[in-house]
């Protein structure tokens, strides 16, 4: 890769890659935040619709608790703002999913919100939904999850793709109360949909103002085709009332990361069991008891997490210096699989992939302030030095650990 090359993204497509199919193990769940411990008083965030947890001291922990809030009566059905217009403050529940968004039985697994895109680097902020490989080839329909309005639509080719890589679809629907549903790498659309989507092939999946055009919960809006390097669409849910905790705020000022929720957690309870018990890592076959996932910058205090080249860095748009990516990220995914993105000494876009069996292998979360650790596999080797909280020097390259030079000279990122 050139040096100093400089890439800007004016949207993510989140394309995934075949080589995600990946081992599995069990990790934790519950079906409720309420009453499992969590780090700082105050923060907040979505427990299913209608509900939201508070992080409160509670004895000699802090637990997530039910945050009681008083909503505004709603005004009179005669003057009721339509879906697409009705505020947050008007609301006293939130839109339910009462559809599937697609046929349970043709999917494989779903993963949780909060890791990374494809391409690593990057917070996933949405649900990558993989359906079973027998279905290779056939058009899997796709459908309404709730009462909606379109109002933004983007006919697309993800950057990078292959010459035989047809375009595809990204949808932008408004459930109201500040709810917003949205779908990427849809193969084809339907009905009504099909009559006001753009009819020319992209290179983003930024979305395009289109006539606003209304869906009923069921009705079908499109369709996804599993193949030619196809491997999962997207499913993507924001809660513009809440807003995702950062270790550092003003890197996420303009992100499209501030207000992803869990998808799932909308459903009705008999569908949100099913849904749920879905999840999983990429690729791989559900794993029970995992997490829906949040969306964060990480643990402070660790390797874990998004990393910055510079503390001004502005999240998604990226560039590079030889291997060295302006955003970098280390997670755990709920295989165990460590997924280092960023650091790329082939010149490659792809995550660095460490498994539970090798001998480098210890969680980012488990790497403190003070420690040094390696990882490494068979085509490239990265090296971190944690030095505070908001700092890290980072070395990455080809061969194993000990071809590495002390993490120091490298680069230091920042969060």
């Amino acid at each position: 890769m050139t040096p100093k090359r400089k890439l800007i993204f004016l949207a993510l497509s989140g394309v995934m890659s075949i080589g995600l199919l990946l081992a599995t193990t069990p990790s934790v769940q519950a079906k409720t935040l309420v009453g499992v411990s969590c780090k700082k008083i105050g923060t907040t965030m979505g427990d299913g619709p209608g509900r939201s947890v508070i992080c409160k001291k509670k004895g000699a922990k802090n637990v997530w608790q039910v945050l009681q809030e008083k909503m505004p009566d709603q005004p009179p059905a005669s003057s009721s703002p339509s879906p697409s217009t009705q505020s947050t403050s008007n609301c006293q529940k939130l839109p339910e999913f009462t559809s599937d968004f697609i046929d349970p039985q043709y999917v494989r697994v779903v993963t949780p919100i909060g890791e990374q895109t494809g391409s690593g680097g990057v917070i996933a902020v949405r649900s990558y939904v993989h359906p079973s490989s027998q279905y290779i080839g056939k058009e899997l329909p796709i459908f309404a999850p709730v009462d909606m309005v379109l109002t933004q639509a983007s006919y697309y080719k993800p950057p990078g793709s292959s010459a035989t890589y047809e375009p595809e679809y990204s949808l932008y629907f408004d459930a109201g109360c500040g709810i917003s549903v949205k779908f990427f790498h849809i193969k084809g659309v339907v009905g009504k949909v099909a009559s006001v989507v753009p009819t020319t092939a992209m290179n983003s999946s930024a979305g395009q103002p289109v006539k606003s055009t209304s869906v009923k919960a069921g009705e079908q809006i499109g369709w996804y085709k599993l193949g030619d390097n196809s491997v999962a669409f997207d499913f993507w849910v924001d809660n513009e009332a809440h807003t995702n905790d950062f270790i550092i705020a003003s890197h996420f000022a303009s992100s499209n990361a501030l207000h992803s929720v869990c998808p799932y957690n909308f459903y009705t309870q008999a569908k949100k069991v099913i849904w749920l018990a879905k999840l999983g890592a990429p690729g791989s076959d559900p794993i029970p008891g995992t997490q829906c996932g949040i969306v964060t910058q990480g643990s402070a205090g660790t390797a874990d997490g998004m990393w910055f080249i510079a503390p001004d860095t502005v999240t998604d748009r990226l560039s590079y210096d030889g291997a060295y990516q302006s955003q970098i990220m280390f997670t755990t995914d709920p295989s165990g699989i460590i997924r280092i993105g960023g650091l790329n000494a082939s010149g490659s876009l792809n995550q660095m992939m460490v498994s539970p069996q090798s001998t480098t292998y210890r969680k980012p979360a488990d790497v403190k302030i003070g420690d040094t650790q390696c990882w490494s596999t068979a085509n490239q080797s990265v090296s971190v030095n944690v030095l505070s909280n908001t700092t890290m020097t980072v070395v990455v390259g080809a061969g194993s650990c000990n071809t590495l030079l002390n993490a120091s000279a490298g680069k230091t990122y920042h969060r």
